[in-house]
């Protein structure tokens, strides 16, 4: 009877450690196929800025303040990007999600940089907001997201 106590002791804890380790193993699968439960929706809300010039951090700045102060609970990240040229003036564009939403020269000479930002947030954002909307409202259970 003694040599039997601790196989059985070695036995239980084996079996509980395996219960353990596929609850945590269930349990970070649900995590990860829930829609939101991916490490890159963990971490948003952030402005990639991808700028060169002045006038085109001028813009990426200020845009971040803007999104900060009036959507500080946006859970998007954005990408701004920028080509100047000295004859057009700095073309900057805005992607989300690969996608384009925002494209706009701005001249030289233009010194409402903030405002263009400002107006860029919240065009940007409503744009955002339909598509989520969109999103949550199409029918395409038996299509994979880029089958679509």
């Amino acid at each position: 009877m003694r040599r039997l106590l601790p196989f059985l002791l070695v036995a239980l804890s084996l079996y509980v450690s395996a219960q353990d380790s596929e609850l945590d193993e269930a349990t970070r699968t649900e995590d990860l196929e829930q829609p939101g439960g991916r490490l890159e929706d963990e971490i948003s809300g952030f402005n990639i800025d991808q700028t060169i010039s002045r006038t085109g951090h001028d813009f990426a700045r200020y845009m971040n303040e803007y999104r900060s102060f009036h959507y500080p609970d946006s859970e998007y990240n954005l990408t701004i990007r920028e080509r100047p040229s000295a004859r057009w003036g700095n073309l900057i564009w805005i992607t989300y999600n690969g996608k384009t939403l925002y494209r706009r020269f701005l001249r030289p000479s233009t010194t409402n940089v903030k405002q263009e930002a400002e107006q860029a947030a919240i065009q940007i954002h409503e744009i955002v907001q339909q598509e989520k909307i969109r999103q949550a409202l199409e029918d395409n259970f038996d299509l994979g997201k880029d089958e679509f």
